[in-house]
Order: structure tokens, then C-alpha cells, then sequence
């Protein structure tokens, strides 16, 4: 109705003519940038909710690998906490046998090794 009340229909020679005034154009052209602006609000809204989804998705992954990983580590840990001597001897022989493949002259000597 409100856009009815702003045109002015013509008729020349059978044919209708509506004309365009500058408050009409004006409230068009205002209707079309709420309903841009709507549409970017609502696509932002979208893709900020996956990436919600999706983070929780792999926080949830991330906290089942680190409890299935954590686990072997707690078997082989002593009751106070300490690396088991096996766990030791093996890290020893892993770096002495890396150093003794590279022909390096440096004498490497464990002290002691800790739980990080």
C-alpha cells in the first residue's frame, strides 16, 4: 500500500507508465540494504557456529588421544611417580645407538632423566 500511495501511474497509448519518485527509490534502495545486511549477519552467525562445532568436535578428539596416551604412561611409571629402570636403560640405548650410527666423537653422558 505505502508503495502505491508514492508512484504515479500514466497511460499512453494502451500502455501503463509508472514513474519512479526519489522517496520511493530511496525507500527501496533502504529495504535492499536492511535485507543485505540481515543476510551477511545471519551467514556470519553461520559459519561462527561451525567453527564452534567443529573445534568442540576436535577438542573432544584431542582429550580421548591424550587419555589413550596417557595411559601406557601411567603403567610404566613406579608408585612414586619414577620411570621405571627398563624405561631408562631402553631411552639410554635409543641415544647411545643413534650417536654410535652418525661416528660422532662426543661423549654423551646421561645424568639423569625426568618426567616432564
Amino acid at each position: 500500500m505505502l508503495g502505491s500511495l508514492l508512484e504515479r501511474v500514466y497511460e499512453v497509448g494502451g500502455k501503463t507508465i509508472t514513474e519512479l519518485s526519489i522517496a520511493e527509490g530511496l525507500l527501496y534502495a533502504l529495504i535492499g540494504f536492511i535485507v543485505t545486511f540481515i543476510g551477511i549477519v545471519i551467514l556470519i552467525f553461520f559459519v561462527w557456529l561451525v567453527g564452534k562445532g567443529i573445534n568442540a568436535f576436535n577438542a573432544k578428539i584431542e582429550k580421548k588421544e591424550a587419555q589413550e596416551t596417557s595411559e601406557p604412561l601411567a603403567e610404566t611409571a613406579g608408585q612414586d611417580g619414577e620411570v621405571s629402570t627398563e624405561i631408562k636403560l631402553a631411552i639410554i640405548a635409543a641415544i647411545a645407538a643413534y650417536y654410535e650410527g652418525e661416528n660422532s666423537t662426543c661423549e654423551f653422558k646421561v645424568k639423569r632423566i625426568k618426567r616432564i
